[in-house]
């Protein structure tokens, strides 16, 4: 296979694009992250700020290039944004446990927080946010046929 094919092959897969837009928004969200605690911000300050401009970034990207919609839907806005305060919120609990009680390094703290978060973004994103629900399968009848 040619590699123009092979780039073509791994384009039209939805995870490979999500992992690719994950890549561009962990430079982003992460990159800012760390900046804010080079800084000096607390790392709530840092996560809640990363996050937000994360967040914006994230649902053009993910929106229009991975799961390719197009309509305007607030509802489906506020299911993206739903998803991403979970994502917070778990990520905060993890990064308590993991800087004030383990005393773990806030730089190494957030990158092991990415992973749960990356994860629970990705179903969160897929199967709620943009409407992607796993189908349910036909009903069969008595007869073993399917209802229509």
């Amino acid at each position: 296979m040619r590699l123009k094919d092979r780039i073509k092959s791994l384009y039209k897969d939805k995870k490979i694009r999500f992992l690719f837009v994950g890549g561009l928004n962990t430079a982003v969200g992460y990159g800012l992250y760390a900046l804010f605690i080079f800084f000096g911000w607390h790392y709530v300050l840092a996560q809640t700020l990363s996050t937000l401009i994360g967040v914006a970034h994230s649902y053009v990207w993910n929106k229009y290039f991975t799961f390719g919609k197009t309509a305007r839907s607030v509802s489906e806005a506020l299911r993206f944004v739903s998803v991403y305060v979970v994502s917070y919120l778990i990520s905060l609990l993890l990064q308590y446990l993991m800087i004030d009680k383990a005393g773990m390094s806030a730089y190494i703290a957030g990158l092991i927080s990415l992973v749960f978060t990356t994860v629970i973004s990705y179903v969160g994103h897929n199967f709620y946010s943009f409407g992607n629900f796993p189908k349910k399968k036909k009903e069969s009848g008595e007869d073993g046929k399917n209802k229509e």
